[in-house]
């Protein structure tokens, strides 16, 4: 039997024929054949796992499985009565699709065939072995990048990459270039990340060869970084929450000598996985970094000291790097503070924002410290953490809107703030019979800031509340002239991307709509391919229970009329793509399935402005949409 390691081949198939073999042919071969599945390991190194000894091996077994769900396999079991291996066909084609391994009782690592070819293309860890979930999308046997891992396992990731002077191992940990456009960020932080991850794919060869902290005998030991950070849209220009590790290390243990400390820089969470975007670099004592903060130095809440070398434009006074100074120590306090302690210390924080931007002289620092401010006071009201927010944020507009040298964009960015932090936190508190009534002064007020603010960058975010509202009311005709406003106003917003794509299926009755994109297997897919054809479209998720009730009716439906030309496109609005694979495994829905990023901003459903699950589509014979 060849190495999982050591080959390409196959083998999955016939691993599946020599069990069913064993279990027909009687003990003896059944015994052989358990010894042959335990020679096979993880596909990946470093996976500690139970092994029985030689002499344990008669008590051990090995038997057919088959899952809740019907998928047959097989288990192997010690002789304590413990799983120590599990094997599963997930598709019925006779090949085994998923190898488990086990350590202590605990399922610890799975290696998955998830496109059913026979070789295996992911690798998952779990249990006590952590949460990586990597994928070799060339099966060349190593990870080419992270659908999932944590902060810690990247730092531990990183250091193993320079143990093995591996350049692909880091690389598959970098932030790529089109998680960077997904960011949302300013141009100016883009251009900074890009420049910063190219250096560090560019360096980081010739980086391991020349260091001297990471030997190939040293080990990961422990991860260094504060909490995470929340960079809140909207802030410098974003339009996307951003969420951050500044500064992160790892300590290294260097073969038992003195541990060593190794600056991984700054890390940046993209969907379940966390991504690199610095060449690490050895901490000497009394040398700085050149990978440090990369977000909060340019934020107004930190990096004050590097802002005010220069002085004049843009530097900080001292009296502001004072005032920072408290709000500092304010942060430290909020991390353990009580409930009571929160409202205390948040009002703090606001009148310390309040003076640094009474202290700033007009220009980008000013506009950072007054966003920062519509920021933490809303947020900390919305959270129950300042009680008082409201009416704090209430006078410091009022004030603002007096001082002719503060933008409208900053007096209409706190005042947007300010709406949907004060609705959302009544919407949580009220009572049944009370939301309506809530729902419909959240949405007076959206106008009201419209009629105040037209031309606004969050103009268009209202606007597009305001006309979701009016459709899911049924007030079409209203929601139709609110989708086109944001269209003719603000053409190149994701907004208007979503008011477009809406108005285009409100008006989709007896005409031909478009919908184009890929599906789960990779393919192209045209909605006109289908003409001559009815055809039903649903978008829906896995995670959403009525569109999974309607997909049983819907799969009757499809079993019953598919012969007379009837058939389904589902266009899933899941956040990964494998929650729609595992789930397609587990459940026979056999018709077009779409996929893309982005969920409910995805560019399925932007292109017929759906935002809201299930929407379901009924198309004729003819192309033209009948309901």
């Amino acid at each position: 039997m060849p190495s999982f390691k050591s080959t390409r081949t196959p083998w999955l198939f016939s691993l599946s024929l020599f069990l069913i073999a064993g279990w027909l042919a009687g003990p003896c071969q059944a015994q052989s054949n358990l010894e042959k599945a335990l020679r096979f390991q993880p596909k990946q190194d470093g996976v500690v796992i139970d092994t029985p000894e030689d002499s344990e091996l008669e008590d051990c077994e090995i038997k057919p499985h088959k899952t809740a769900n019907g998928k047959s396999g097989w288990l192997v079991v010690d002789n304590n009565g413990r799983v120590i291996r599990k094997f599963i066909d997930y598709n019925g084609d006779g090949s085994l699709d998923s190898l488990s391994y086990f350590k202590d009782g605990i399922e610890v690592y799975r290696d998955v065939d998830s496109n059913f070819d026979k070789k295996f293309d992911q690798a998952r860890w779990c249990g006590t072995a952590g949460m990586r979930w990597g994928l070799d999308r060339n099966q060349d046997g190593k990870v080419d990048s992270w659908k999932m891992i944590s902060a810690e396992e990247v730092s531990f990731e990183v250091v193993e990459a320079i143990k093995s002077r591996d350049p692909n191992r880091f690389a598959a940990l970098l932030i790529s270039d089109d998680e960077i456009d997904e960011l949302g960020i300013s141009s100016a932080m883009e251009k900074e990340i890009r420049d910063r991850t190219k250096k560090a794919r560019d360096d980081f060869a010739s980086f391991s060869r020349q260091q001297r902290l990471v030997s190939p005998e040293s080990n990961w030991i422990h991860f260094g970084g504060m909490r995470p950070g929340m960079i809140p849209a909207g802030t410098n220009g974003s339009t996307s929450d951003v969420v951050i590790y500044d500064s992160v290390t790892a300590v290294v243990d260097n073969a038992g000598r003195q541990h060593g400390q190794l600056s991984i820089g700054t890390l940046i969470k993209i969907g379940d996985a966390w991504r690199v975007v610095d060449l690490p670099e050895p901490i000497i004592e009394g040398r700085a970094v050149s990978n440090g903060a990369l977000f909060f130095q340019n934020l107004p809440t930190a990096g004050l000291t590097a802002m005010n070398d220069g002085g004049g434009e843009g530097g900080v006074s001292e009296e502001n790097q004072r005032l920072f100074e408290q709000y500092e120590e304010l942060d430290k306090k909020i991390a353990d503070a009580s409930p009571r302690e929160l409202q205390t210390l948040n009002s703090q924080r606001a009148d310390l924002l309040k003076q640094m931007i009474a202290n700033s002289e007009s220009g980008e620092n000013r506009s950072n410290w007054f966003r920062q401010l519509s920021d933490m006071v809303s947020g900390a009201y919305q959270n129950g953490e300042y009680n008082d927010g409201v009416e704090f944020l209430q006078d410091f507009i009022r004030d603002a809107e007096k001082d002719d040298t503060i933008p409208e964009g900053d007096i209409a960015y706190a005042k947007y703030r300010l709406i949907n932090s004060f609705f959302s936190k009544r919407m949580q508190d009220a009572e049944q019979d009370e939301l309506e009534e809530v729902q419909e002064q959240y949405m007076e007020k959206l106008q009201q800031f419209v009629g105040a603010h037209p031309k606004i960058q969050q103009a268009a975010d209202a606007m597009l509340q305001v006309g979701l509202n009016d459709e899911f009311s049924g007030n079409i005709d209203d929601a139709k002239d609110w989708y086109q406003k944001i269209a003719d106003n603000f053409p190149d917003s994701a907004a208007a991307r979503k008011a477009r794509g809406a108005n285009i299926r409100l008006n989709s009755e007896g005409r031909r709509i478009q919908l184009r994109g890929r599906t789960i297997d990779g393919n192209d897919f045209n909605l006109r391919s289908l003409e001559s054809k009815v055809v039903l479209i649903q978008y829906w998720a896995t995670w959403c229970e009525p569109c999974k009730n309607d997909l049983r009716q819907i799969k009757e439906a499809y079993d019953r009329y598919r012969r007379r030309g009837f058939t389904v496109v589902g266009v899933s609005l899941d956040r990964r793509p494998d929650d729609l694979r595992g789930y397609l495994r587990e459940n026979s829905l056999p018709w077009v399935h779409l996929y893309a990023e982005g969920e409910l901003d995805s560019p399925l459903a932007e292109q017929l402005g759906v935002s809201l699950v299930p929407t379901m589509i009924l198309v004729g014979e003819d192309g033209k949409v009948v309901d």
